[in-house]
């Protein structure tokens, strides 16, 4: 990493040079030497990913959104050549002393579009300059805390204008109503998605990622939710929601628990 470059630009380059050129030689250019892979479909380590590139010769990714908070570098987009259909969803870095030294993704099979027309990635791309991200990730961890590791989801009233909501879940179309009822009738069913800790936020400009951990059904799953704040609103939502693997050494490695 040269002294003039960003955080932003370092890990979108490797991201790019690794997935799309397939270019193996990158990993000895931007990740650490003792690089801590979280993910479940990746081996731990180097070796892990330089696998995961060879074994997977029609790889390629599109970025769609590229957050930076302090070492954390978070990208949101599509990967297509890793499983039989592109999965969407989210990549999260930690980078320190110029290397790439950890990795946490949550990634989920592409969708068609929502009942409100909106995709997984669609939308607002950019975060609005101008604002203050630590005041908006205050508000949207407040939020969180009370609408869904408390499960009072009039937060969701209180916290945006009471109706604009743009969704980007495959489930749910635009609303407050929409995704109080959704989430109202999970819970009803015994299939509520129930959240737990928060592990990271990403506040960058308009935009706050959590990644967080929880349960559906009794089965943990790892959350990624991309919040998008106007005029101290809540006013737009993309996700990738995962299963977490059950067994122990899996669990260690995903580093949410």
């Amino acid at each position: 990493m040269t002294s003039t470059e960003t955080i932003r630009d370092f890990v979108s380059r490797a991201h790019h040079e690794l997935f799309s050129k397939r270019d193996i030689s990158a990993l000895n250019r931007y990740f650490s030497a003792d690089f801590i892979e979280h993910s479940p479909l990746v081996r731990d380590g180097l070796a892990g990913l330089q696998e995961l590139v060879e074994t997977h010769p029609a790889l390629h990714y599109e970025m769609h959104r590229v957050l930076q908070d302090g070492d954390l570098v978070a990208l949101h987009g599509r990967f297509t050549g890793l499983d039989e259909q592109p999965l969407v969803g989210f990549d999260l870095y930690r980078v320190a002393q110029g290397k790439i030294v950890e990795h946490w993704d949550g990634l989920v099979p592409e969708a068609v579009p929502n009942a409100s027309g909106r995709t997984q990635l669609d939308g607002s791309s950019v975060p609005s300059i101008g604002q203050n991200h630590e005041k908006n990730r205050a508000l949207v961890v407040a939020f969180f805390n009370r609408t869904l590791i408390r499960e009072d989801y009039s937060g969701f009233r209180d916290y945006t204008d009471g109706k604009t909501f743009l969704q980007h879940s495959p489930d749910i179309a635009d609303g407050v109503d929409s995704v109080i009822h959704f989430l109202e009738t999970l819970k009803h069913t015994g299939h509520g998605l129930h959240y737990k800790t928060i592990h990271h936020t990403v506040a960058d400009g308009s935009f706050v990622l959590t990644h967080s951990e929880g349960s559906i059904g009794n089965i943990r799953h790892a959350y990624f939710e991309l919040w998008r704040v106007e005029q101290d609103r809540i006013v737009e939502l993309w996700d990738a929601i995962t299963p977490v693997p059950e067994d122990d050494q899996a669990l260690h490695r995903h580093g949410i628990f």
